[in-house]
């Protein structure tokens, strides 16, 4: 025997109104999605390749903006180690589309750009990243929060994503930052406790020491790392400490000194 448990009725005048209100619902989100698609294409955005000369490297940057000539926020984007500024293209675009400027840049020894791999050294990517602030203070999109002072965020994704914590960490015209599964010490990421993570860190280094050479076999403007490494940075040990420094030509690939 099938039981029917009883149903409760609305008043007439109350059913008649959700009926209402949920035709009304799907007329206007019908007329949102109409208007979405009928409102033509996104804005163009505009794109400016340049080589930036920086104390022994050139650097490959594109900077993108779109729509009018307001002032706005501005966006320096990094890419990951072994990757250049093309792999963050679709992203800068997207957030000129959205209203900011957008800067991104091949760092030392990846992409066009010249010099020598740091890993993110202090003395030469952050100051690298001070320098494009300083260049982005120029722009007349830019929105300023005081003389040579442009209201910017850094993001990236691994290396990229180290080198937006450091350059908060060195510059405080840096306004916000959006790391992403990124190291803050490469003495930890590579030593866990001690620990030498043997076959990451021979991936790691061989991505970007391939003498000359860009992954994928595309000839690039890499420098070959020097043969001896300098000491590795003891965990914890900061910036200027003077761990790994080594000696002038010991500012390669195989130095390691990263940390906030």
């Amino acid at each position: 025997m099938k039981l029917r448990l009883p149903q409760p009725r609305l008043p007439r005048r109350r059913r008649s109104r959700l009926l209402a209100g949920a035709a009304a619902l799907a007329v206007v989100a019908g007329a949102g999605t109409w208007t979405a698609a009928a409102s033509g294409e996104a804005p163009a955005v505009h794109r400016q390749d340049r080589m930036v000369e920086m104390p022994g490297a050139a650097i490959d940057t594109s900077y993108f903006t779109a729509g009018g000539g307001q002032k706005r926020p501005a966006v320096l984007l990094g890419h990951g180690f072994g990757g250049s500024k093309d792999d963050v293209r679709a992203q800068a675009e997207r957030l000129a589309r959205d209203g900011y400027a957008v800067l991104t840049w091949s760092a030392r020894g990846f992409g066009r750009s010249g010099g020598r791999i740091g890993l993110n050294d202090p003395e030469h990517e952050v100051k690298d990243v001070s320098r494009l602030v300083d260049w982005l203070a120029q722009q007349p999109e830019v929105r300023l929060d005081g003389d040579g002072d442009p209201r910017v965020g850094v993001a990236g994704a691994s290396y990229g994503g180290a080198i937006s914590l450091l350059a908060a960490g060195y510059d405080e015209r840096v306004d916000a930052i959006a790391p992403q599964i990124t190291y803050w010490n490469l003495a930890d990421a590579l030593f866990p406790q001690g620990v030498f993570k043997k076959l990451w860190a021979g991936l790691f280094f061989t991505t970007g020491s391939a003498d000359g050479m860009q992954p994928g076999g595309v000839p690039g403007t890499a420098t070959a790392p020097d043969p001896a490494p300098a000491p590795a940075a003891s965990p914890g040990s900061g910036p200027g400490s003077g761990s790994g420094s080594g000696s002038g030509s010991g500012s390669g690939l195989w130095r390691i000194h990263i940390s906030l």
